[in-house]
């Protein structure tokens, strides 16, 4: 028979994630002329001390539940289908032991964070147990975020989580204490007023409001309400945001001089817009709310036209604090409060390497290693996520 060609299908098939068991043989020597003692290499540091979880096995973990919103006992379960008997507690064991060793990590993102001039801020409830009662006491994460993609500033997206049993200003002003910036995008919660009064050698902290936050009151009227006011609103707010995608990552200057151009006549015009809709309606109405709630953060909310760097809304810290979001709805609470600070430890270090296009897992084992290793504290700065190798298929190089 002659060959004249050939149908050539393909199928998606899966290989289950599988686990195998690195044996270390370290030989024992001794001279058989002398009286000298038995000789053996020293046993390779691991972060769990004798125990049976490779560096790689501890990221898997990690990332898991800080980067994939998969529960330690959900884990457990997922393992023991693999022929693997590890309870939550061990896992959790795990997880503690990497915090240890990672912590000069998020300390030197701390600190890169403290340099930037302008920063994002948000907050999360963080349900944690209260032994003492049998129940949940409410605690917060706080995200910090710093990210200048947006006009192609040269300092990395990194964003740093932070443990606290309330949501009092006086936490966001206990986590920024040092910090050198004079921009703070956030919400408009009244928390963050006292920033505006924080005595430091450079000025008190200007507070840049967010324009996706009143967008979201307005679009909520649109459908539940059918209001044609909020529906002008939605318009008038979506040519603003029509006009931010058209200077997204360029120059601060070129975004501030578009903006001077097309969006500073929108906002003198929505203003009056928005006083004369409030006299016509009725001031109790939740409309009516809306629009005061814009008129009295007009300042903050129209702050992006004096700085190119600045942002329209929040959104970066926002969709950095959405997955911890999902990993506390699939894990109900914390254990306890030092289980809520390493929780934003490793939620910090797994969401900075996704910001800067880095696989979490082979960042953490090969940073884990390094760090066992004796990697010199002088040089954390070349363990930083944004100096790993990006995610790729192809082979690249490694730290650098």
């Amino acid at each position: 028979m002659a060959k004249i060609g050939e149908d050539v299908s393909k199928r998606l098939d899966v290989i289950p994630a599988q686990w195998r068991v690195l044996v270390t043989r370290r030989p024992k020597y001794i001279c058989r002329r002398c009286a000298g003692p038995v000789v053996q290499a020293h046993a390779p540091e691991h972060v769990v001390p004798g125990g049976l979880p490779t560096e790689a096995a501890i990221a898997h973990v990690i990332v898991s539940k800080f980067g994939d919103h998969t529960p330690f006992y959900r884990q457990a379960e997922i393992y023991a289908r693999q022929g693997i008997r590890l309870d939550r507690a061990t896992l959790g064991n795990w997880s503690g032991r990497a915090c240890f060793h990672l912590q000069p990590i998020t300390d030197h993102m701390r600190r890169h964070l403290a340099m930037a001039d302008r920063l994002f801020m948000d907050e999360t409830k963080a349900p944690v147990l209260d032994p003492g009662r049998g129940q949940t006491k409410k605690g917060y994460f706080w995200a910090i975020a710093s990210d200048d993609r947006g006009h192609s500033g040269p300092s990395p997206p990194i964003v740093l989580f932070r443990y606290a049993p309330g949501r009092s200003g006086a936490f966001a002003e206990q986590f920024l204490d040092a910090f050198c910036g004079r921009f703070l995008q956030c919400d408009a919660y009244d928390g963050y007023d006292r920033l505006t009064e924080v005595v430091r050698p450079q000025g008190p902290w200007t507070l840049v409001h967010c324009w996706s936050h009143l967008r979201r009151r307005f679009v909520k009227l649109v459908r539940n309400r059918k209001s044609p006011i909020a529906e002008a609103a939605v318009r008038h707010i979506a040519q603003l945001y029509a006009i931010e995608a058209m200077v997204r990552g360029s120059s601060p200057d070129s975004r501030l001089a578009v903006r001077k151009e097309h969006s500073l006549p929108l906002i003198a015009a929505l203003k009056p817009w928005f006083e004369k809709q409030l006299s016509m309606i009725s001031s109790g109405s939740t409309l009516a709310e809306d629009i005061r709630y814009a008129l009295n953060h007009w300042q903050g909310l129209t702050r992006f036209l004096e700085d190119g760097r600045l942002e329209l809304d929040t959104n970066p810290v926002e969709n950095a604090i959405r997955p911890v979001c999902l990993t506390r709805k699939n894990a109900l609470f914390a254990g306890h409060e030092i289980g809520a600070e390493n929780w934003a430890m490793l939620a910090s270090i797994v969401a900075t390497c996704k910001l800067n296009s880095v696989n979490p897992a082979a960042y953490i084992a090969e940073t884990l290693e390094a760090i066992i290793d004796g990697h010199p504290q002088s040089k954390i700065d070349d363990l930083m996520p944004w100096r790993f190798r990006k995610t790729s298929s192809q082979p690249q190089s490694g730290h650098g």
